[in-house]
Order: C-alpha cells, then sequence, then structure tokens
C-alpha cells in the first residue's frame, strides 16, 4: 500500500513501537524506508550544543535500519541536526525531500495537558505534512492487556 515511508526514531529503546508500526505497513520487496534520527540543538549562553554525541545519533539511526532489514524491509537512514524548536519542520523536510507516501511518529513524549500548554511536535507534523501520519501507540497491546489484568478488580497482586 505505501511505497515510501519515512520513520522518525528516538533512542533505541523508545522507538520500538514506532518500528512495529512500520514492519506491519510496509511490504517486503515494494516498501522502501527511510529512518530519521534528529540529533537536536539547543542554545546555552552563547554556545549551541547537543543533548547527544554523533556516535549515540548514529547507533539509534542504524539500530533501527538493522531492526528493518532484519524483517526483510529495504531501510536506509539519516542523522540530521535539528533546532529544538524545529523538530517537526526537519521531519517533514526529510519526508518532501524522500517523497514520502506515509510519516510515522514515535508515541509523544508529553501528556496531553503539556501538549496543550507547550505545544507537540506531533500535532505540528500533522499540520504541516502533505502527507498521512500515523503516531504509534503510547503501550503495545501486549502491555495494555497486562495493566487491564492487573487492575481488575477483587485481584490481588
Amino acid at each position: 500500500m505505501f511505497s515510501r515511508i519515512v520513520v522518525a526514531v528516538d533512542a533505541p529503546g523508545q522507538s520500538q513501537p514506532a518500528l512495529d508500526l512500520v514492519r506491519q505497513l510496509a511490504t517486503e520487496g515494494i516498501t522502501k524506508v527511510q529512518v530519521l534520527h534528529l540529533r537536536e540543538r539547543e542554545l546555552s549562553g552563547y554556545t549551541w550544543y547537543s543533548r547527544e554525541s554523533g556516535q549515540e545519533a548514529s547507533y539509534a539511526a542504524e539500530a533501527a535500519i538493522f531492526e528493518l532489514r532484519l524483517a526483510g524491509i529495504a531501510a536506509g537512514g539519516n542523522v540530521r541536526s535539528a533546532f529544538v524548536d524545529r523538530v517537526a519542520e526537519a521531519i517533514v523536510g526529510e519526508a518532501r525531500a524522500f517523497e514520502a507516501d506515509l510519516i510515522v511518529l514515535g508515541r509523544p513524549r508529553r501528556g496531553e495537558l503539556a501538549s496543550r500548554l507547550f505545544g507537540s511536535v506531533t500535532m505540528r507534523v500533522m499540520r504541516r505534512s502533505s502527507c498521512p501520519v500515523i503516531v504509534a501507540a503510547r503501550r503495545s497491546p501486549e502491555q495494555q492487556q497486562i495493566g487491564a489484568k492487573s487492575s481488575a478488580p477483587g485481584r490481588r497482586s
């Protein structure tokens, strides 16, 4: 269904829901996936600094690419620098350059209240993108089932 997908990944452990979603949506031999990891830069005093080293950023992208390739999906990737308040624009720009049919994002970091107060990268990407955007669930179906079982009435842990 989708021939070109851009997936934005974070740290390796936090990107799993987005990668699982890409594996479900991608068709082996047809879909090409572009993994994007953004190395965020902030201004502190008079200098710009990144929250992670170049090596850590490369590892995050390479781990995601490796996982997708093991699943039989044609994947490549980039590590780009982006200013903290321009992350959404960088994701949309990468999707445009790759001519993506779909953008896949990981679960939002902020809760609903914080997103309403301070804004959200996810919401900015959805507003600015010319292609569909899918956001990974906050919790996987397995975690939702475990949570439902442990919170059942009359059940002791």
